[in-house]
């Protein structure tokens, strides 16, 4: 090959290519046993083979003060960003300073500066909770929830007589009644519907509440924490009645109802809307009370039948609760609801006259306030109980909160 050839296809280079390869394939030999090695070694060491397995050692995780310098240098840091729009947006300019620029801190273009403040405090937002976040204890142990209270099992005794069972009592056993957790109907004849425990004809009220309250303890006491002795021309709330007593224990000596005072200052309740009695005061009064002919009459009492109950029971350390709510408003109305809404009470009234000559709390102007937690009142057209039960039980009311006691379902003021 000419001189001039060789030259220009660089032969030398091609005859000095083999020698160069050459080396570095020795130089890769050499190497070669150590890396094999040192490969081996790991694979080993990776299948557990030459020595127990390792576990990586763990990244350390951002501290606290890691986080917070990080906060620091992002509120510190000014992030410029300028530019300026030309007509048409054919041409771009970025200023770092002037009224072009835009700034987290100090937005004076006419980009908007709602826009710029918000994303700035929501990237500081955003840092605080994963900041927050690392700073949470990975082993936190949630206490288990305290158990609320039992609910207070209320078992209702109502009253009735055979004239009344079809007219009167079937509308309260179709209605309320089914909201008490046991009740029980006792009359003076059977009825195929009610099923009543029935008495021998007792034509004075305090043999018959002797008689029924006697009969419920012996063989019923277990199925209730309270005892609602109530009349079949009532309407009763039982959640209010369960919601007041929770604040109370059955085991307390105590029982409520509509308070009134006698003559000598005494408290009693008016049967009218029902009386309440814990099951300790259930149990003292017929264990104790009832044996006891000097602390209890067993006599007929006539009209002083409510008084001498509460006689009994008070010789037996039983006291007469409060049963208005926070607000002093009466939970108990022993009157048609009517004769509360139209204005004042009417003295002319007997039932009235009597309630406003005894009442235990002072009135204004013959008016009883009433509470929105109902619990009792006087029905004077029993059909009208389902009207009753179905405003209270059965309406939604929109746009209000769901309330959990079902009084405040209705506002009774």
């Amino acid at each position: 090959m000419p001189a001039h050839l060789q030259l220009l296809v660089g032969t030398p280079l091609f005859a000095q290519a083999p020698a160069i390869v050459d080396t570095r394939l020795r130089t890769a030999n050499e190497a070669w046993p150590e890396f094999c090695i040192s490969s081996k070694s790991s694979l080993a060491a990776r299948k557990g083979t030459d020595g127990p397995r390792r576990r990586p050692a763990a990244r350390p995780q951002p501290t606290a003060i890691d986080i917070i310098i990080i906060v620091i240098i992002i509120c510190v840091t000014d992030f410029s960003v300028s530019f300026k729009m030309r007509p048409f947006f054919s041409r771009r300019r970025f200023f770092l300073s002037g009224k072009n620029k835009i700034s987290i801190f100090n937005p004076y273009s006419s980009c908007s500066q709602v826009c710029c403040s918000l994303l700035y405090k929501l990237s500081v937002l955003l840092l605080l909770c994963v900041l927050a976040l690392l700073l949470l204890p990975n082993n936190i142990q949630l206490k288990p929830a305290e158990p609320l209270p039992a609910a207070a099992r209320i078992f209702c005794i109502i009253s009735t007589q055979d004239t009344r069972h079809d007219s009167v009592a079937v509308h309260v056993k179709r209605s309320w009644a089914s909201r008490c957790d046991r009740h029980i109907f006792v009359s003076n004849d059977a009825h195929e519907e009610l099923e009543p425990a029935v008495f021998a004809p007792l034509h004075d009220k305090w043999l018959k509440m002797r008689a029924h309250l006697e009969y419920v303890y012996k063989y019923h006491f277990d199925e209730g924490d309270w005892f609602l002795y109530i009349n079949d021309d009532n309407y009763v709330i039982v959640e209010n009645l369960r919601h007041m007593l929770r604040s109370h224990s059955p085991d307390e000596l105590i029982y409520f109802g509509c308070k009134l005072r006698n003559a000598n200052n005494q408290a009693y309740m008016y049967d009218r809307s029902g009386i309440v009695l814990s099951s300790a005061a259930l149990a003292q009064f017929v264990l104790r009370a009832l044996p006891n002919e000097t602390i209890c009459s067993s006599g007929r009492q006539g009209d002083a039948a409510l008084e001498e109950f509460a006689r009994c029971l008070g010789n037996v350390n039983v006291l007469p609760g409060d049963s208005r709510d926070h607000l002093g408003y009466h939970r108990f109305l022993p009157f048609h609801m009517k004769d509360y809404f139209i204005g004042s009470l009417n003295y002319s009234l007997p039932h009235h006259k009597y309630f406003l000559d005894r009442s235990y709390y002072g009135l204004i102007n013959f008016k009883v306030p009433i509470s929105k937690q109902l619990i009792c009142a006087k029905m004077e057209y029993m059909p009208i109980v389902y009207n009753h039960y179905y405003l209270t039980y059965q309406v939604k009311i929109f746009g209000t909160p769901q309330r959990a006691i079902v009084n405040e379902n209705s506002n009774t003021n």
